[in-house]
């Protein structure tokens, strides 16, 4: 038996596909890299804002920080939140964004939220009273742009309300903004 000779056309294709999956493979040997090398930003409750307050329902605006760890300027897209207060959920969302944070450096995030926070936490007004502060849970993920992909950087923080700065918020609530229930007939 004799061997077949190959054609070079043949050969020429099979060079070439062998270079597009080389290609393809240090391409995305490239991408994974990118996410790895970003630190998720540090992502605190800075403040919570009473807007209206009622028997039935509360509105708030509730201030992230976000504070970039990374030593380059994280390129921030979109986020996703979810706010727990006392262990019980009180607020979650998306928003997009457009913030470039310097290294080292912090943005604030206003998020509004509508909440009843005596049936979530019906021991609420007990525990401001008695001067006990407030355990609060923040957690997400933040959406970079990086190389040309979006890349997820989740975040979880954790911390506590000062009793006080709530109470002096509530105080400076104009009275009109309490709301007392429908009006009587």
């Amino acid at each position: 038996m004799t061997a077949t000779p190959v054609s070079s056309s043949l050969r020429e294709r099979v060079v070439l596909l062998v270079l597009v999956l080389a290609g393809w493979v240090l391409a995305l040997a490239g991408c994974a890299g990118l996410g790895g090398s970003w630190i998720a930003p540090e992502v605190e409750l800075a403040r919570v804002q009473p807007r209206s307050i009622g028997l039935g329902a509360q509105s708030f605006l509730v201030t992230l920080r976000l504070h970039n760890p990374n030593d380059k300027t994280l390129p921030i897209k979109a986020m996703s939140y979810r706010v727990q207060l006392e262990g019980r959920q009180i607020a979650e969302g998306e928003t997009e964004l457009e913030r470039l944070i310097p290294p080292g450096g912090s943005e604030q995030v206003d998020v509004p939220v509508h909440s009843n926070l005596l049936t979530s936490i019906p021991d609420l007004p007990h525990r401001l009273l008695g001067g006990e502060a407030l355990d609060w849970t923040v957690t997400g993920t933040v959406w970079i742009r990086a190389g040309g992909l979006r890349v997820p950087l989740p975040y979880q923080r954790r911390g506590q309300i000062d009793r006080t700065d709530l109470t002096t918020a509530l105080r400076a609530l104009p009275i009109d903004r309490l709301q007392r229930g429908p009006p009587r007939p």
